[in-house]
């Protein structure tokens, strides 16, 4: 047999085994990473769980750590703002985070006297206590004679977003009010019931941090316990009414 000849059969053999070799690499690692229990996830733990609606920890547990991503819907979990998930490799175990939506404001709708926990974009997100003129919590009375449901937003957004500012600008103001009343949703307002003061009328329409100055000027002269109302419905102009 000649040299050339035993070098081509050499070259060919080492490609073969080169072949086999990589074959067992590669099956050892699909074996490895999907078979073997070294992937599987042995613990679970849930930051926030009782805020998920009915889930089984069950389909977590021996899954693949690798490659297992969340199932659970949080839009069916209204309390849930976001999740977050961490992976511990070396342990096996999974953590997920559950973050709760803030509690902006309660939203009573006079129809069915219900109340519901709403967050600063205007999503109902839970049921509420119905609170009468709380100093430490945002009330609205909802007299429009709509029937919501968990999920919903209350308002339209740009609705909700002149409200979240009407509510900032008493707040500013240092008017205590015991609750704000969205009536029609045709004529797009509201009105807030204060403390010791006069009942304001908002546009939710409007931003109404145009009234600053004038509320200014009825606090510093004595005056804003003597009118019976503040109108900040019409764009750049106050009325109020001795």
């Amino acid at each position: 047999m000649s040299a050339k000849r035993r070098s081509r059969e050499s070259s060919s053999l080492r490609r073969i085994l080169l072949l086999l070799l990589l074959a067992v690499f590669l099956g050892g690692g699909v074996y490895l990473v999907w078979f073997s229990p070294v992937f599987k996830i042995q613990e679970i733990e849930i930051v926030g769980e009782e805020l998920l609606v009915e889930y089984d920890l069950g389909e977590i547990r021996g899954a693949n750590i690798i490659f297992w991503k969340p199932s659970f819907q949080l839009e069916e979990s209204y309390r849930v703002a976001g999740a977050e998930i961490h992976k511990e490799y070396l342990k096996r175990k999974v953590i997920i985070n559950l973050k709760a939506r803030d509690r902006y404001l309660v939203w009573c709708e006079d129809v069915r006297d219900i109340c519901y926990w709403v967050d600063e974009s205007g999503f109902a997100f839970s049921e509420a206590p119905n609170f009468e003129g709380s100093l430490t919590l945002r009330l609205v009375r909802d007299s429009s004679g709509r029937e919501l449901s968990l999920g919903d937003k209350v308002l339209e957004e740009e609705l909700f977003s002149n409200l979240v500012l009407s509510i900032a600008f008493l707040e500013e103001m240092d008017i205590e009010a015991q609750e704000f009343v969205v009536g029609d949703l045709k004529f797009k307002e509201a009105f807030a019931r204060v403390k010791n003061g006069p009942d304001v009328y908002f546009s939710l329409t409007l931003d109404p941090s145009f009234g600053k100055g004038v509320v200014k000027s009825l606090q510093n002269s004595g005056e804003w316990n003597t009118i019976n109302y503040l109108d900040l419905r019409v764009p750049n102009r106050a009325y109020y009414n001795n």
